[in-house]
Order: C-alpha cells, then sequence, then structure tokens
C-alpha cells in the first residue's frame, strides 16, 4: 500500500486560483525540482514546456503548452555573486518612488516570486502570456495540493560545459608545469639541506 502524499499546509486558494480558466484537457503536469538548479538554466526550460516548444504540435499563435509545477523554490541557486549584486526594481507610481530589493531579500520575503519573474521575462510579450502565467505554479517547499493529478517528473538535460579556449588551456598548462617545477625545487633543497645536517 502506497504512503499518502503530505497533505498540503500552504495557502490552498492561492495555488488553486485560476485553474477554472484553463482548458486542462490533455494536458500534461510536469513537476520541476529546483532544488539545487540554476536559476536561469531552470527558467528556461520550464518557458519551452510551457510554450509547448518541446512538442511536435507546437504552433506561435495557440496556447498549447503543459501545467508546470515546480518544488523546492527556497533551494535554487545562482552563479557568481548575483545573490547579493542582482536587484529588482519597481516603482509604486509616486515621484521619486523607485523601489529595489536584492536577490537576497527577496529570496528570505518569497523565493517563488523570484521564478516567476525569471520564467515571465522569457516568455514573448503577447495574449499568450497571461494564460501560460496561470499554467505555472511554484511552491517553495516540496508540498503541492496536485497529488491527485497524472504528474510527470520532469528531467534536467545534462549540463554542457564549454571547452575552455586555447590560449586559456595553454595558459593554465603553463601555470601547472611551474607550480610543479616550484615544488620539485622546494623538495630538492629541502634533501639537500637535510644532506648537510647529517654531514
Amino acid at each position: 500500500m502506497a504512503a499518502a502524499p503530505p497533505a498540503f499546509t500552504g495557502n490552498l486558494k492561492k495555488a488553486l486560483a485560476g485553474l477554472r480558466r484553463i482548458n486542462l484537457d490533455g494536458l500534461r503536469w510536469r513537476v520541476f525540482d529546483a532544488k539545487g538548479q540554476v536559476l536561469g538554466r531552470l527558467a528556461s526550460q520550464i518557458a519551452v514546456v510551457l510554450q509547448g516548444k518541446d512538442k511536435p504540435t507546437y504552433t506561435p499563435h495557440v496556447e498549447n503548452g503543459d501545467m508546470c509545477i515546480v518544488l523546492n523554490a527556497k533551494d535554487i541557486s545562482v552563479t557568481g555573486r548575483k545573490m547579493t549584486d542582482k536587484i529588482y526594481y519597481w516603482h509604486t507610481g509616486y515621484i521619486g518612488h523607485l523601489k529595489e530589493r536584492r536577490l537576497k531579500d527577496q529570496m528570505e520575503k518569497d523565493p517563488t516570486e523570484v521564478i516567476r519573474k525569471a520564467v515571465l521575462r522569457m516568455l514573448p510579450r503577447n495574449r499568450l502570456r497571461d494564460d501560460r502565467d496561470r499554467k505555472l505554479r511554484i511552491f517553495s517547499g516540496n508540498e503541492h495540493p496536485f497529488h491527485n493529478r497524472p504528474l510527470e517528473p520532469f528531467v534536467m538535460p545534462p549540463r554542457q560545459v564549454r571547452e575552455m579556449r586555447p590560449r586559456a588551456r595553454r595558459a593554465l598548462i603553463r601555470a601547472q608545469k611551474k607550480e610543479q617545477a616550484n615544488r620539485a625545487k622546494e623538495e630538492e633543497d629541502a634533501k639537500n639541506a637535510k644532506a648537510e645536517v647529517t654531514a
């Protein structure tokens, strides 16, 4: 007998908002685990699935993307110093009221909004954008209220690390050889000093 899924303790009204406006017939429910994933790489994959670009029936003016459920948004990772250097700006509408918030502060306040902004800014600005936004459900933990749906875990493609450029590779090899030579010289000096002491 399978164990019962954990009960959803979050805001159920917010999690289910707008589902009635989506035609769920024939849609796949894709589950993305954001734990340890790089923000931009994950967002680009979600944007592809939301637009339906991974299907042979993709048509730019027709909304045929799948439902996307993103879990563990609080465990997303970013490269470089973006956690402190990336800043989100917005304006209240009053004169001089340009507000800003760093990525680190936004992660503490609401980590789901970080992924939502990253995905929505990768989607084309057209009439289909609101429908695609409704198909995106993001949760900060691993609990969600869609256990009664036919869920399919999404497997992220392997990360392709670009091969080092020839000039950089030669510089790295020179540095390694220099370090080995220095180490060998230090060992030889240590041996000579030890031999002088014993003599």
